[in-house]
């Protein structure tokens, strides 16, 4: 269950019996001259509304502060973005809660929502992200529209910058009229929940639900959008709808499947022979790590995962069987296509894992399919499925885990299935190539990939772009632990690797973050560094630079390339020209000290590797397609 509630809170009490508030000196900020039982001002939420005699006016706290005080009372410890508009306001009461509420400045506000992302998919809670209406609703929608297909929580605050106060006319604004921009419906497109606050009022409990729909249920962004009189305006506290403390909407419990789905669950696992797990990016976003372990172990199931699963469970584990589709391992398709029962997990089954639906590899004709999912549609949506358990995939698999305790599972009818694993990984080559263990200048992509593994530690936290650079890196390197690989894969968009990093430094302060990008990615979102200097968040970026877009250019003949092909560029220095440390690596030799080098720098740092533009994905992608049409 996750609470984002502070400690130390009666929460049936906050609103009753406390004194008038009054205006703090010199601050836009309320006091209560009385302190409950407990009280510690770090942690106990101020009230807002007094059940005694009170004067409206000049006692009435503004929109902004109560928003902020949500924030607070909801547990939400960041705030990316850029002051503009409405939300200055906002931003100008933050300046007063920033041992609470980390403010983040960014450069760009497609930085702030890819940051919040990944801090969100990390941290299982929103980070909000905040500026002005007309510039969220268009440079901050890459980031709202991966957290939103990646079921990632988030918080989205802006306005509609209405009145004509910064531009004219009036009608030149996000307020949806003639003449101006439909906020509301841009936000709607890629949200669970926007709402359009026209009164301070609707602002607060506004903010108080998003925050709760971003939590419950499948994760994902939400939106306040709010008019220039409801930010600026004060709230009456005094009448229904009465504002209440906003860590009392989160203390909700995940849902559980039905005991006898559980029971039909685990009689098919009890009749299976050849029985395998495909785990997905539910299992990250539950949390569900240690009991997918557990499960498989119970039974003795080899566990393969998705693209988005990938380090749902340890790849060296002696059940794993590494990522399965179209970028996979020949271990995993191999054997989901010879499984009998797959026990999906969190997972779509997109055209990706399934290797365009090849039959040799995924069959509900011939196999039987369990698929667990906390939304209802996707059980049963791209494949037909025995049995679908809905819910949450960590209190589910706790479900399965205790009943399959109660059953004592047989797994002597299972021994020679989980006996053939080892020969099946020598025999697919499991996370394995030969150009891995050959030095060379320029560097072979899968030379890189293997000095990763080599240099850094177990724990590092690695954040994934797109293109050929990704598909090399989830193909070939071993998560040797669980819940370490984070990556765009609802929109796929390049650019995600470089911000991402920054939003998973501030979860993982004390492990290694890297960022495995592009040159093409990496100038996409390259002020990033800026931000990351500013703050002191020690990430490292490895660029693999070809001077091209990688996978455009694989597709383009020879002598016809267009408009795939960059000017040579050295990125260590344009990392180095706003605080970081770096350094350009041309020879595979030199890329164990260059990481190295980059960790002892304290600051974030940017290896900029130079990369034979040869080998391709395309070299074994194009078989596994192939494979399913001989």
């Amino acid at each position: 269950m996750i609470r984002l509630r502070l400690t130390g809170v009666n929460r049936h009490n906050d609103y009753l019996g406390i004194p008038k508030l009054r205006r703090r000196s010199g601050v836009g900020g309320f006091l209560d001259p009385v302190m409950g039982e407990g009280y510690h001002p770090n942690n106990i939420p101020r009230v807002w509304r007094s059940c005694q005699n009170s004067t409206k006016g000049d006692e009435m706290p503004s929109a902004s502060e109560m928003i902020v005080q949500t924030l607070e009372e909801a547990g939400i410890e960041y705030v990316f973005g850029i002051p503009g508009g409405g939300t200055g306001q906002i931003f100008q009461i933050l300046e007063t809660k920033q041992d609470r509420i980390k403010t983040i400045l960014v450069r760009h506000e497609q930085v702030a929502a890819i940051m919040a992302d990944a801090y969100g998919r990390a941290a299982g809670k929103p980070a909000a992200i905040m500026g002005q209406g007309l510039f969220m609703g268009s440079n901050a929608t890459f980031g709202i529209m991966e957290s939103m297909l990646s079921s990632s929580p988030m918080l989205v605050i802006t306005d509609t910058s209405d009145g004509g106060a910064a531009q004219r006319p009036a009608n030149q604004s996000g307020a949806g009229e003639y003449g101006s921009i439909d906020l509301q419906s841009i936000f709607k497109s890629m949200t669970k929940y926007t709402t359009l606050a026209t009164s301070p009022k609707e602002a607060v409990l506004g903010t108080q639900m998003a925050i709760k729909h971003a939590v419950s249920g499948r994760p994902g962004p939400t939106t306040v959008l709010m008019r220039s009189a409801a930010i600026g305006g004060q709230v009456d506290v005094e009448s229904p709808p009465f504002i209440h403390n906003a860590s009392g909407f989160l203390n909700t419990s995940k849902p559980a499947s039905a005991p006898v789905d559980i029971e039909q669950a685990i009689q098919i696992l009890s009749e299976s022979k050849k029985p395998v797990i495909i785990a997905g990016n539910g299992v990250h976003v539950a949390g569900a790590h240690s009991e997918l372990q557990e499960l498989a172990e119970q039974w003795g199931i080899p566990v393969a995962t998705s693209y988005k699963g990938k380090s749902a469970i340890s790849e060296d584990h002696p059940l794993a069987l590494g990522m399965v589709g179209t970028y996979g391992q020949e271990t995993a398709n191999r054997a989901v296509g010879d499984a009998d029962t797959v026990l999906v997990i969190g997972a779509l089954l997109r055209s990706q894992e399934t290797v365009g639906e090849r039959p040799d590899i995924f069959n509900p004709n011939r196999q039987r399919i369990i698929q667990i999912d906390i939304d209802e549609r996707n059980a049963g949506w791209s494949f037909p499925v025995e049995l679908g358990l809905i819910g949450d995939a960590k209190v589910i698999l706790e479900q399965l885990v205790a009943a399959s305790k109660a059953a004592t599972p047989d797994n002597s009818k299972r021994k020679e299935w989980t006996d053939s694993l080892p020969g099946r990984r020598d025999a697919g080559g499991y996370h394995d190539q030969p150009e891995m263990h050959e030095d060379s200048s320029p560097v072979k992509p899968q030379r890189l990939i293997a000095q990763l593994q080599a240099t850094m530690e177990p724990s590092t936290i690695y954040s994934l772009d797109a293109g050929n650079n990704r598909t090399w890196m989830a193909h070939l390197y071993r998560a040797q632990q669980a819940n370490t690989f984070y990556s765009p894969g609802g929109t796929a968009g390049m650019g995600w690797a470089l911000p991402a990093a920054v939003g998973l430094k501030l979860v993982y302060p004390n492990q290694p973050v890297v960022c495995v990008t592009g040159d093409g990615g990496y100038m996409m979102t390259v002020n990033a560094i800026s931000t990351a200097v500013q703050y002191d968040l020690p990430i490292i970026c490895v660029v693999f630079n070809n001077n091209s877009l990688g996978m455009v250019n694989d597709h383009q003949p020879e002598g016809h390339k267009i408009a795939s092909e960059f000017y040579p560029t050295n990125n260590a220095v344009v990392a180095e020209g706003m605080g970081a440390w770096g350094v350009q690596v041309s020879d595979s030799k030199d890329l164990p000290d260059a990481l190295r080098a980059a960790q002892a720098s304290g600051k974030p740092a940017v290896i900029d590797v130079l990369i034979d533009p040869g080998p391709s994905p395309d070299d074994w992608r194009a078989g596994a397609w192939r494979a399913g049409q001989t």
